[in-house]
Parts: structure tokens; sequence; C-alpha cells
């Protein structure tokens, strides 16, 4: 192993938020406490949640997620697939763009590139490869 680490499941977390302490559950009727109050960082995740603790050697690793909710006004859900790109909205309904011109020309310089590259033909083929990337 090249390094060590444990992520600590959010069951074997007790999180005391007005105490600022999260305590862990090593083994049964084994804890480990961590405070993260006056710490540099305390300030800045008022109101935050804590998520899954990761455990190293030499240090603990605690994610804060901000609990502030976003509304969203228009949802719009996509489906990526080779050849099309679809979407619904509600009020606008299907949404389909047609992803077949671009797939025909990354075959084409693919293509280009594969007899640029038998022929040993360099300038060639690095002219193609910019191109495909474009």
């Amino acid at each position: 192993m090249k390094r060590r680490f444990a992520r600590c499941k959010m069951t074997l977390m007790k999180i005391d938020y007005s105490a600022k302490a999260i305590r862990l559950t090593l083994k049964p009727w084994e804890y480990l406490t961590v405070s993260w109050k006056g710490t540099w960082f305390d300030r800045r995740v008022r109101g935050w949640v804590v998520g899954e603790v990761t455990v190293k050697d030499d240090r603990i690793i605690i994610p804060f997620k901000d609990s502030k909710i976003v509304e969203v006004k228009r949802i719009v859900g996509w489906d990526s697939n080779e050849l099309s790109l679809d979407g619904y909205e509600p009020s606008i309904g299907f949404i389909h763009i047609d992803l077949r011109p671009l797939q025909s020309i990354k075959i084409v310089y693919e293509k280009k590139k594969a007899v640029a590259q038998a022929k040993n033909k360099k300038e060639l083929y690095e002219k193609y490869e910019v191109r495909g990337e474009e």
C-alpha cells in the first residue's frame, strides 16, 4: 500500500454541532473525538454540515457541505449518446440534438490520420491531428 487511510461512514459518527465535535467509532466501545472548535476555519463553516470524515496516519480530514438550499426554476434532464444529445423540459418538451455530423467528421479525420501515419508522412499526420481536435 502506498497511502493508508480510512473513510468513516456517517453511521459510525456522532456529530455534536453545538460543541463542534465529532465522535468516531473505532470499534465497539472505543471512540475518537475530534473537535473543530476554535480552529482557523470555524467561522467559515458555521451553519454547514459535516460529510464523511477521512482518517489518515498523520491527520483527519473533515469535509463540510454548505446546507444552503438553492431554488432551481427550470430543470432540463439530459441523456447523452454517441449520436445524439436528448433532453426534456416540461414547458419546452423534448429537445433533440443530432451529433451524427460531428461523429462523421471524427471518423473521416481518424481515417486520414491513419493513412498519413501508414505512409510515414509526419507533417500531414500532425495537420490532421490538429484538425481532429478542433
